[in-house]
């Protein structure tokens, strides 16, 4: 890869790190985010399996005992775009849909070994993300089909964890990894309603900006060349929440010390090795949102992801895969998504790997933004693009 193509790529990373966000979900943006499955592209196409299976240096984030198979120095990115379309029928069915899109930087790590036993990790992934744009009429009740007036609800902010760990190989058999989670973020949710019979618009605006840690730990026992299992535990933390509220008559603000889920999971992956190589993986992650303190009742939720790997050639594969996403906010409300992807490795230096995902999920109302009786079909889609160098 010569300097002209090496500017060009770099260009367009910090082209997408630069663009502006504009959507994802509203029972995310009325929470506390929406959390981030499949970081790095391999994991997403392989329906967000990593903890037993990952190969790469996205592997911090999730299960950094796994950081020990890397052999090389490695730099990594992975960059996406997420459409989101939601379909809103009313109670007296009419309907209307409502479209966006953003860019996403999904990761960016480098992994250096140190020694022949010993291996070390920088990186940076959004966990939640708060993001979400809507704009809608509202209509008479005893008149349906009259326009009255207009609401708008704009959400904007992620949290990012800038992530320290590394890995430890005691035996051939056994890795050992860890890392710290310096967690920082900001959110702004701004709602605004218009009646034309009575202006003006009322706006309220809440912001908050989120910081503090938690760790992430892991093991990975190969049992055979063929079989690994995996295990991972992240912390609750210490995180500080410093937030303002701006009403139409006053504004308030205060600080708040909240406790992030304890999650822990365990995944196992199999290869069978043969003229092409194949992997298949499998992973359950229970987290405790009961025990996160808001001032809102959260409930406890398992995550089921599986996806599976094959090698056409030595240097081309496919990835497909399937997760089971709750929303900790209500057992009602559930997200399931079916992956897919490829990756090509060019030499020994410079591999691409791209994914993607599809979820639907149904909802009703809340009463706040939606009106109760009102039905949302949301669908969710996000394309990764992941660059690899190893050195």
């Amino acid at each position: 890869m010569n300097r002209k193509r090496i500017i060009f790529v770099l260009v367009t990373i910090f082209f997408f790190m630069a663009s502006r966000i504009e959507a994802l979900t509203y029972l995310g943006v009325s929470h506390l985010g929406d959390p981030i499955s499949g970081i790095g592209a391999r994991s997403l196409g392989m329906g967000g399996t990593s903890i037993a299976s990952a190969t790469d240096s996205s592997s911090i984030f999730v299960n950094p005992s796994c950081l020990g198979v890397l052999e090389k120095k490695e730099f990594s990115v992975a960059l996406g775009i997420a459409p989101v379309v939601e379909k809103v029928v009313t109670e007296d069915e009419l309907t209307y849909f409502n479209s966006q899109y953003y860019f996403q930087l999904n990761s960016a790590v480098v992994t250096f070994p140190v020694g022949r036993k010993f291996s070390l990790a920088l990186g940076l992934a959004p966990l939640y993300d708060n993001n979400y744009q809507h704009e809608k009429s509202i209509f008479d009740a005893g008149s349906p089909g009259e326009k009255i007036g207009s609401a708008s609800i704009n959400g904007k902010g992620t949290l990012y964890a800038y992530s320290l760990g590394g890995a430890w190989k005691p035996t051939p058999y056994l890795y050992i990894g860890g890392a710290i989670n310096f967690l920082d973020g900001k959110s702004s949710l701004k709602s605004s309603s218009t009646i034309y019979a009575s202006p003006p618009t009322a706006i309220t605006e809440l912001k908050s900006k989120i910081s503090g840690f938690n760790f992430t730990l892991g093991g990975m026992l190969c049992f055979t060349d063929e079989f690994r299992a995996g295990f991972i535990v992240r912390t609750r933390g210490k995180v500080k929440d410093r937030w303002e509220a701006d009403y139409p008559t006053s504004k308030e603000e205060g600080k708040t010390e909240l406790k992030l889920p304890l999650s822990y999971g365990f995944g196992v992956a199999y290869t069978f090795v043969d003229e092409v190589s194949s992997t298949i993986a499998a992973e359950i992650i229970f987290s405790e949102w009961s025990g996160f303190k808001s001032g809102t009742n959260y409930r406890d939720i398992f995550e089921f992801r599986i996806g599976a790997e094959h090698y056409l050639t030595d240097v081309l594969c496919l990835r497909y895969g399937f997760y089971f996403q709750p929303f900790y906010g209500s057992k009602e409300f559930q997200m399931v998504f079916f992956t897919g992807g490829m990756g090509y490795k060019f030499n020994d230096i410079l591999s691409f790997d791209f994914a993607g995902e599809f979820g639907k999920r149904n909802y009703y109302g809340d009463a706040a933004f939606f009106e109760e009786h009102q039905r949302i079909d949301e669908t969710v889609m996000r394309i990764l693009v992941a660059i690899r160098v190893q050195h």
